[in-house]
């Protein structure tokens, strides 16, 4: 007995040094971790805040840590070993070779997309010691539509100050709940440069004169969208906390700023009226002309996810509400916030674990001087490319006045193959006006005209020892309101994944 005591103390020492120094944080790039990470949060063993990412890796390894896997049901032990399985990847200084070849640009890129332009191929390395972590990442696109051949998205040099992580670099981010799409931020375009600045540990407070622990983060970013744009060198600022209340409850809330840039003032007192949120012509005694233009561009909005156990199936209701700030022409303090809403349930169909989940978003804003039309979200009279970057927007992947129906599901086929399958219904630019149709700087991205959609895509991944391979297809038919003929669209691609 005493021998077996021994080892089970050196087995859990060794398990929690090895985690101890894991990578800072998760990316956007693996949707099937997203779903092991939910699972076992909505099962009570992880208490981290897991809405926001990049999602650093610490308080998940240290929850981790804490479970004794034996005990665990046979589909969340499944969900563990895989994230304990990232987690050790994490640790590693490892080098990848990733090659991508497809027939086409991705139209819509969502999390756990990893491309967005076609045929190209990208080597990435990261290194960890003590309180520094960084990652190199070039890719080379051979004919590339959104920025140059070369770029370095995904690197960035990452510092541990207490409990603190200051980075600089160009990181996918996703604020919120979703698994599609994000009215707030998303991967959907390329990442932009920023500093920024994010809590290591969701550290839990106690409220006054009670036990109950809260958990919570929050992080906060200063950025340059250094693309072809009206306003050069506009900043981004972002911002977002989120807590968890209740073990089955997580509340997130986001907010967005663009400022400053060529032509405009970047000063601190500009910056402290951001923070407070008075830049919004006709409040507050700002006045806006040709010679004093509108400061800033902002969004703010708030989202939540509850999870429950019905008839022994998690469930999970989530939604966010997301508005802009003030009209130019109606002097409104912001638009009315749209919301965005969705359920999702673990089922195990043919004894394959699946998450299965609908979403529904509306970002038609009324902009308040004619009914039904928009034009309002993502967009601004100042900063007129409006919350896009080199061509696509950087929250909703189907930009402004869209209803979107996503029906998705996130299986798990064996330990090594995970298949990812949505069917969408997209009623793109449904008010069938855009700002600026003949000016690919100014107005909606994706189509100039009302657009509706039908899309069936699916994703199917398989690990073996250091390979991953990626097969991606997606069909889809549109139909217009201009008295246009209906197109057909097909998309097939393949990524090859090697660790050195």
């Amino acid at each position: 007995m005493t021998k077996i005591l021994s080892l089970l103390s050196l087995t859990a020492f060794y398990l929690t040094s090895f985690f101890t120094n894991a990578e800072p944080w998760i990316n956007t790039s693996d949707i099937y971790l997203k779903a092991n990470i939910q699972q076992l949060a909505d099962a009570g063993y992880i208490n981290t805040p897991v809405t926001t990412y990049p999602l650093m890796w610490e308080d998940i390894i240290t929850d981790l840590n804490k479970i004794n896997p034996s005990r665990l049901p046979p589909k969340t032990q499944q969900a563990y070993f895989y994230i304990r399985h990232q987690a050790k990847l994490a640790k590693q200084n490892l080098t990848t070779l990733t090659a991508h070849l497809s027939s086409k640009n991705q139209r819509f890129n969502s999390f756990g997309d990893n491309f967005i332009e076609k045929n190209s191929i990208q080597v990435q390395s990261t290194y960890l010691s003590g309180n520094f972590s960084a990652k190199v990442s070039t890719s080379y696109i051979n004919n590339p539509k959104y920025g140059n051949k070369t770029n370095f998205d995904g690197s960035y040099l990452a510092t541990f100050i207490g409990n603190w992580v200051i980075s600089l670099g160009r990181q996918n981010r996703w604020f919120g709940p979703t698994w599609d799409t994000s009215f707030s931020l998303s991967n959907n375009a390329r990442p932009i440069t920023a500093l920024t600045l994010s809590r290591k540990s969701a550290q839990a407070f106690n409220l006054p004169f009670t036990k109950v622990q809260i958990p919570w983060t929050v992080t906060t970013f200063m950025g340059k969208m250094d693309d072809n744009r009206i306003i050069k060198n506009t900043l981004l600022w972002g911002f977002r906390l989120n807590f968890k209340p209740l073990k089955n409850l997580e509340i997130g809330f986001s907010r967005l700023a663009q400022w400053g840039g060529d032509g405009h003032s970047k000063s601190i007192n500009t910056f402290k009226d951001i923070l407070i949120g008075r830049t919004n012509c006709g409040i507050d005694n700002l006045i806006c002309n040709e010679n004093n233009p509108n400061p800033a561009n902002q969004q703010a909005g708030y989202d939540l996810r509850y999870s429950i156990n019905l008839f022994d199936i998690p469930i999970a209701i989530y939604g966010q509400k997301f508005a802009e700030d003030g009209n130019a022409d109606t002097y409104s303090y912001i638009t009315k916030a749209k919301p965005q809403v969705g359920i999702e349930a673990s089922i195990t169909p043919f004894s394959l674990p699946s998450l299965v989940f609908f979403e529904y978003g509306d970002s038609l804003a009324d902009c308040g001087v004619r009914d039904n039309i928009g034009d309002c979200y993502y967009e601004h009279s100042s900063y007129a490319t409006g919350m896009r970057y080199h061509g696509r927007t950087i929250s909703n992947l189907y930009d402004n006045d869209t209803k979107s129906y996503v029906l998705g599901a996130i299986t798990q086929l064996n330990i090594n193959t995970h298949l990812t399958t949505k069917l969408r219904y997209l009623k793109l630019n449904y008010d069938n006006r855009d700002k600026a149709p003949n000016n690919p700087l100014i107005g909606n991205p994706l189509t100039s005209i009302a657009e509706n959609m039908t899309m069936l895509s699916t994703s199917l991944r398989h690990s073996y020892k250091n390979w991953r391979f990626t097969l991606d297809a997606s069909l889809s038919h549109s139909s217009y309101k201009n008295m246009i003929d209906s197109t057909n669209s097909s998309n097939l691609a393949l990524m090859v994944e090697y660790n050195l």
